[in-house]
């Protein structure tokens, strides 16, 4: 095995995977930070379901309350039907 040149340049600019373990750990991680998202989001659309935002402590105007809650309604409707198999396979969680 040859060890590289600490002085040399690198053999690439930017962050192009060099390794199949590189692209393994960078898809893992893609594919960890998306399933935190995706539960984030619908735990905030459990949230916003059960609150009315215009109350206090919130005091949001009624069309506040629609922009926000339907943006993310709309994103966990987009979200939750995504077919986890592979992804959780991917990272390990199954």
């Amino acid at each position: 095995m040859t060890i590289p040149d600490p002085t040399a340049p690198p053999t690439v600019v930017g962050t192009q995977p060099r390794s199949a373990d590189e692209v393994n750990a960078l898809a893992g991680n893609h594919l960890r930070t998306f399933i935190a998202a995706r539960a984030t989001v619908h735990q905030d659309q459990q949230f916003f379901a059960a609150t009315d935002l215009k109350a206090a402590p919130y005091y949001f105007t009624d069309t506040q309350e629609t922009d926000l809650k339907t943006a993310i309604s709309q994103l966990d409707a987009a979200l939750q039907p995504i077919d986890m198999t592979f992804i959780n396979r991917i990272v390990g969680m199954f």
